[in-house]
């Protein structure tokens, strides 16, 4: 690696990269600003350019998603699991505990809980399989697919295309951590040219969209609890206000960087999480929900290549695409800022390690809120407790949430809990996101290096205002049409990644295992810079 250009080693420059950062900032403008001024019309034309997309190309995407699973277990099962990405014997900047946890919280956001209690709820009322709605085949389905929907069919796309962006940085230390430096293998001498500028616009852009998407899902439950335990009417003033103290949470944690803003606020997270979890286990009928969570583990394992690729093609039901591909695409979405992020905070571990304990953590995280929220919710559905579908389809989303978390004792507490707990987790996405696109946006940045801190927190306000765009549009089917639409975008770079992983290990896999694996052997000293020599004439 010594042979490389000084110019490609890592030098800092933490302004920002103006190719990249103007024509950002600009595109943001010119799509936000008519969804404020135009609500109406911008969804009837989000409605009108997703909906053929879906209907003709969704099946491909959970195809996508196997592919990138089986990739998962080839690369952490094989001799190539044992390459690290920094110099060998390096330690971990971070320990287990806190690197997982930062993963989780910046990759499911508040969605999480969100999510265990509203999924289980739709899915008894519109279910899968043929099921009559509300039947008992309809619950045993329901949970079965909320487990499938967020274990690794969501996390693969994440570790996947981390790989080739932490090879980049780590190993072949370029000074920039972009998807177009990712993808360098591919693009050649248009890394830092137009097709290479035009992806990294591209991601921020997508990335960011998909962030707000996330925050207006998440603001109507805040809004919700808070009318339930103080009385505070619902309305957008109620939601820009919450809005504005998630953004400043986020601001404030991005200005602090990695260490002291984004590693804490995600280690806070995890502990309330877990502390909900806990509560909810003990607190609810904790055999009951013990059942349901067991049954729903065995429908999953047993049936899991037929719920993944069911799409109803001889049937009316819509379950597929506004579930299964919906999360497909949702994942995706988030796929190559999540490699981004993942690639930065991993430096001293192992692809075995990425891959391997990145799924068991996130996986294991989003079963426990799934098993018990999710278990807790259809057991008193089932058993008359309280009818949370009807409110579910009479009153909206967050009002069915609220009034399932009621039941449990002291449920106005826990609902404030759950305020914070969103909050947080929602700030704890939005700043790292914000994190991720400064570090796109800027010139050169070392592995020690964060983005200035105006930057980080220019992005944050950023995010802010296309969330409160988003929110002016209106309703949680807007949102989903959105983040699918997004999505459907964003797995266009997972897909790049996934296949400069691919060429990187076919022309340097030679010399990873030889340095990083197998370091007695001989013959090779160096990466050969050939293959990006060639990469680079073909672009011209």
């Amino acid at each position: 690696m010594s042979t490389e250009p000084q110019n490609r080693q890592q030098t800092k420059d933490l302004r920002p990269e103006k190719t990249i950062f103007w024509p950002a900032v600009i595109s943001i403008l010119v799509i936000s600003l008519p969804m404020l001024l135009f609500p109406k019309a911008s969804e009837e034309i989000i409605g009108a350019i997703y909906q053929p997309f879906a209907a003709k190309f969704g099946a491909l995407y959970l195809w996508v998603t196997v592919a990138l699973i089986g990739l998962c277990v080839y690369f952490a099962c094989s001799r190539y699991g044992d390459i690290k990405f920094g110099e060998p014997g390096e330690k971990p900047r971070y320990s287990l505990r806190s690197w997982v946890a930062m993963i989780f919280c910046s990759g499911v956001a508040g969605a999480v809980m969100f999510w265990s209690i509203i999924e289980p709820l739709w899915d008894i009322i519109t279910p899968a399989q043929y099921a009559a709605p509300l039947s008992t085949e309809a619950f045993d389905w329901s949970l079965a697919y909320l487990l499938m929907h967020w274990g690794p069919n969501a996390w693969c796309t994440y570790f996947i295309t981390a790989l080739p962006i932490a090879y980049m940085f780590h190993i072949r230390r370029r000074p920039v951590l972009r998807i177009s430096s990712a993808a360098e293998v591919v693009l050649g001498r248009q890394t830092d040219g137009l097709i290479g500028r035009t992806t990294d616009v591209f991601f921020i852009l997508g990335l960011l969209f998909c962030t707000a998407v996330t925050m207006c899902i998440s603001l109507p439950t805040v809004e919700a609890a808070l009318h339930s335990v103080f009385g505070i009417t619902p309305s957008f003033g109620v939601e820009i206000v919450i809005l504005i103290v998630s953004a400043c949470i986020a601001g404030c944690s991005v200005w602090m960087g990695l260490d002291k803003g984004i590693k804490r606020l995600s280690d806070l997270n995890v502990i309330i999480a877990l502390s909900m979890v806990v509560y909810g286990a003990i607190c609810g009928p904790t055999a009951g929900l013990f059942d349901i969570f067991t049954n729903a583990v065995g429908k999953w394992l047993g049936n899991y290549w037929n719920m993944t690729f069911w799409t109803s093609p001889f049937n009316e039901s819509t379950f597929p695409k506004d579930w299964t591909i919906f999360y497909a695409l949702f994942w995706a979405g988030y796929g190559p800022f999540m490699g981004l992020f993942i690639a930065r905070i991993s430096r001293g571990r192992t692809v075995r390690e990425v891959i391997g304990w990145g799924m068991a953590g996130c996986c294991a995280g989003g079963f426990l809120i799934h098993g018990v929220f999710g278990s807790y919710t259809l057991y008193i559905q089932y058993h008359g407790i309280l009818d949370a579908a009807s409110i579910l389809r009479e009153s909206g989303a967050p009002a069915a949430m609220m009034a399932v978390l009621d039941t449990l004792p002291f449920g106005k507490v826990v609902m404030l809990v759950y305020c914070a707990f969103s909050t947080i987790f929602l700030a704890t996405s939005v700043d790292s996101g914000c994190y991720v696109v400064s570090s796109v946006a800027t010139t050169r940045m070392g592995v020690n290096d964060d983005p200035a801190r105006w930057h980080r927190s220019f992005w944050a306000l950023v995010q802010a205002l296309l969330a409160l765009g988003l929110l002016s549009i209106g309703g949680l089917g807007v949102a989903k049409i959105f983040g699918n639409f997004s999505g459907a975008l964003m797995a266009l770079p997972s897909i790049l990644l996934t296949i400069c992983w691919l060429k990187i290990i076919k022309r340097d896999g030679n010399y990873l295992l030889c340095n990083y694996v197998e370091p007695e052997c001989h013959g090779i000293s160096m990466i050969e810079e050939e293959g990006i020599d060639q990469a680079s004439e073909v672009a011209k």
